[in-house]
C-alpha cells in the first residue's frame, strides 16, 4: 500500500531500520558460541579429577605413612617438593631430553607411582583401622611392612614370564603352532626383557610369532635395543597399537621391517594354512567392522584377524574370522584397575567364542608405567592349531 506525500510524491510506508548494535569485539556480530563455556567447564573438572588423583594416589601415601610413623616430625618444603613434583619432573624429562638416563630415570618415577599406589591400597584398612580405635604408629608401620611386601612380589611378578598353552580345533584348514605375544612395551621395558621373551619363543618351536601392538612406548627406541627380534626363528607378523601411534609410528614400522618382521597395517599375509588379517588400532569402537570387509579374505586357510584392542568380535565372527587374537588390557595390571578396565573391555582377557570364532585376549608379555604385576601375570601364548 502506497501513500502520497503533500508535493504528490508516492512514498513506501516501510519500519525504521533497526539502530547497528554497539561494537562487542566480534566483527561479525555473531554471538559466541554457546558450548564455549560448557567445554571450558569440562576441561576444569577433568584437570581438577587429575590434580586430586595425583594428590591422593602420589602426594598422600608417603607424606601419610611418614606422619603415622614420625607423628611429630614437621614437612619442611624441601620434602613436600620431592614428593609433589620431583616424580612428574623426572617422568617427563624424557620427553624432553630422550636418552638412555633420562629414560631409566623416568622408569624409576614410573615405580614409585606404582609404589605410592600400592601403599594407598594399604592405607584404606589402616586408616579404618585408626577410626575403630587401633594406635596409629604401629598400624603405620604394619601398612608400611605392607605395602613393601606388595611393592616387592609385583616387582618380582613382572619380570616372571609365563607360557599358557591352548589347543584348538583347526577346522579341517590348518594344523601348527602360533605363538602371540603383546604389550612388550620396549622402552618402559628394557631390550634385556626382549631378548629373554624372544628366547621363551623360540623354545615353542613356532610355526608363526604374532605381535598384536604396542611392542614398543618411547621414542626413538633404535634397531639395536630391538635387535634381539632378529633371532626368533619363524615368520614374525605385527600390527600396530595405542602407544605405537603416540610415537614415532613410521619410524617404528620401518625398523620392524628392517627387523624380518612383517608389518600389516589394513593388510593381509599368509603362512602356509594360516591367512592373517591385521588392522590398524584405533579409539573408535568400529574400527574392526568398517575395515575388515575391505581386507582380502581366503576361506580355504585359517584365518587370523590380529587387532591390538579386544573390540569387534561380531565383526569378525560375521566375516567368518577363525581366530581374533588381541591384548591392550594388561588384565589390569595391577588389582583393581582390572575392575575398571572391565568397564571398557568387557572381554578384559582369555578366551571368548562367538559362532565358530574364538577372541583370546592376551595380558600382556611386559608392562607398561611400573614395571609391577599384582594379580595379573605377563605371558606368552601358545595356540597348537589341529
Amino acid at each position: 500500500m502506497n501513500s502520497t506525500d503533500p508535493e504528490g510524491n508516492a512514498a513506501a510506508m516501510s519500519t525504521p531500520a533497526p539502530e547497528p548494535r554497539p561494537a562487542s569485539g566480534n566483527d561479525s556480530g555473531e554471538l559466541p558460541a554457546r558450548g564455549a563455556r560448557p567445554r571450558r567447564r569440562n576441561v576444569i573438572t577433568v584437570v581438577a579429577v587429575i590434580a586430586s588423583l595425583y594428590a591422593l594416589v602420589l602426594v598422600y601415601p608417603p607424606l601419610r605413612l611418614l606422619h603415622l610413623i614420625h607423628p611429630d616430625r614437621a614437612f619442611d618444603t624441601s620434602t613436600l617438593l620431592a614428593v609433589i613434583v620431583l616424580p612428574l619432573l623426572v617422568r617427563v624429562s624424557h620427553e624432553w631430553w630422550p636418552n638412555g638416563f633420562t629414560r631409566y630415570a623416568a622408569s624409576l618415577a614410573m615405580g614409585w607411582l606404582g609404589a605410592c599406589f600400592i601403599a594407598f591400597l594399604a592405607l584404606v584398612p589402616a586408616e579404618l583401622s585408626i577410626l575403630a580405635g587401633a594406635k596409629p604408629q604401629p598400624m603405620g608401620l604394619a601398612t608400611l611392612m605392607a605395602a613393601m611386601l606388595f611393592t616387592g612380589w609385583a616387582l618380582l611378578n613382572a619380570q616372571w614370564l609365563r607360557v599358557r598353552r591352548i589347543a584348538l580345533r583347526g577346522k579341517g584348514k590348518a594344523t601348527g603352532r602360533l605363538v602371540q605375544i603383546s604389550d612388550v612395551h620396549i622402552g618402559s621395558r628394557s631390550p634385556t626383557l626382549l631378548a629373554r621373551i624372544v628366547r621363551k619363543v623360540n623354545a615353542q618351536q613356532p610355526d608363526v610369532l604374532l605381535i598384536t601392538g604396542d611392542f614398543i612406548d618411547f621414542r626413538n627406541i633404535g634397531e639395536a635395543e630391538l635387535a634381539a627380534l632378529r633371532d626368533v626363528r619363524a615368520p614374525t607378523y605385527f600390527v600396530i597399537g595405542n602407544h605405537e601411534r603416540y610415537v614415532d609410528l613410521d619410524a617404528i614400522c620401518q625398523r620392524m621391517r628392517r627387523l624380518g618382521a612383517r608389518v600389516l597395517r589394513n593388510d593381509v599375509g599368509s603362512e602356509g594354512p594360516f591367512h592373517f588379517l591385521g588392522i590398524d588400532d584405533a579409539e573408535t569402537k568400529d574400527q574392526v567392522a568398517r575395515v575388515l570387509p575391505g581386507l582380502a579374505q581366503d576361506p580355504h586357510r585359517f584365518q587370523v584377524l590380529l587387532y591390538h584392542r579386544p573390540d569387534g568380535l561380531e565383526a569378525a565372527a560375521a566375516a567368518n574370522i577363525d581366530l581374533m587374537l588381541c591384548g591392550h588390557t594388561h588384565n589390569g595390571q595391577i588389582v583393581p584397575f582390572n575392575f575398571l578396565v572391565r568397564r571398557v573391555f568387557p572381554r578384559i582377557v582369555g578366551l571368548h567364542d562367538l559362532g565358530d570364532t574364538t577372541l583370546y585376549v592376551s595380558p600382556g608379555t611386559g608392562t607398561w608405567g611400573p614395571v609391577m604385576r599384582l594379580g595379573t601375570r605377563c605371558e606368552i601364548t601358545v595356540f597348537d592349531i589341529g
